[in-house]
């Protein structure tokens, strides 16, 4: 008995470090590893199969390349007196094709439109995702493709990671006339910690997953294989630093991944000329399908804005 004991806590011992090696080295490097590394496109059955020319719109195939050499596929839909251009970009593993019901609506403001597939998705070459960090470099891509095209203003429109990747665009931008970002993170430390505390929640066992130091470990591990500084991916940070442009930040109203507290505070950074719409509904992205109508409302004053821009009142 005295050796059954023994070899008992042994094994209970090489157990407990199995755990602890797995939780705190190998779940953390798979996490990011499956974040930044894996290539999988989310079955649009909503979107599947259409194209501009779905809406009787004429389109051409582009293909453009980011400053880091990463090749961009896209469809470039001209208006016919462009009022300027908007770049439309989708969100984590999806495709263009997220964004290509908003097409017609903007076809009919007078808007080029610019949609693409960010690196590491689509039809687009890049070995890893940035989660918003790196692809800021693709939507600026997108805006340098605009200016070959004609000119006029260029306004960009993201959802969720490209929401992220389009406003880290806007901070470095000054010339990039208007923003829309629609269900996106405050920052990535923040978000990562956040999925920490919803991924938790899922069943009994997940409980004991802890968000600290697991949650710094995946980021050390995401920088590492995206190969960035990831505090530098920092929505609020650049939110802060878009120079009083108009902006119209938009949230589901109950949508668990970004809680709708986050566009109320890139709201509160961006400044006086930015906007807020909250859609009720529960889905993450799914703003613009449950809230047509007063999406497009939004959208349509931030570009009138962009256009026309409100007079200031001289002084005394």
């Amino acid at each position: 008995m005295p050796n059954l004991k023994r070899w008992a806590k042994r094994l209970s011992l090489a157990a407990g470090v199995l755990l602890v090696l797995f939780v705190f080295g190998v779940l953390p490097y798979l996490l990011a590893s499956l974040a930044t590394t894996r290539r999988f496109s989310y079955r649009d059955q909503e979107n599947a199969g259409l194209t501009p020319a779905s809406f009787g719109l004429t389109y051409e195939d582009v293909v453009f390349t980011a400053s880091d050499g990463v090749p961009l596929s896209g469809w470039w839909v001209p208006a016919s007196e462009p009022r300027g251009t908007v770049v439309l970009v989708h969100g984590l593993n999806r495709t263009r094709i997220e964004m290509v019901k908003k097409v017609p609506f903007l076809h009919r403001l007078g808007w080029n439109a610019l949609l693409f597939d960010l690196r590491h998705h689509g039809a687009s070459g890049g070995e890893v995702s940035g989660l918003g960090y790196l692809e800021r470099r693709d939507v600026l891509a997108g805006k340098a493709l605009a200016g070959t095209r004609g000119s006029g203003r260029v306004v960009f429109w993201g959802i969720s990671l490209g929401g992220a990747a389009a406003t880290l665009a806007a901070a470095e931008d000054p010339q990039v006339a208007g923003l829309v970002c629609d269900s996106t993170y405050r920052s990535l430390g923040d978000t990562v910690r956040h999925h920490l505390r919803l991924f938790r929640g899922f069943t009994w066992w997940t409980r004991a997953v802890p968000v600290w130091p697991l949650g710094d470990e995946v980021l050390f591990w995401i920088g590492r294989r995206a190969g960035f500084d990831t505090k530098a991916a920092d929505v609020r940070a650049a939110a802060a630093r878009l120079a009083g442009r108009p902006v119209l930040f938009v949230c589901n109203s109950a949508d668990r991944r970004m809680p709708p507290e986050i566009a109320s505070e890139l709201r509160a950074a961006a400044g006086p000329r930015a906007r807020l719409l909250v859609v009720p509904g529960r889905s993450h992205g799914g703003a613009y399908r449950e809230g047509t109508t007063a999406y497009e409302s939004a959208v349509a004053g931030l570009l009138a804005e962009v256009v026309e821009p409100p007079q200031v009142a001289a002084g005394p």
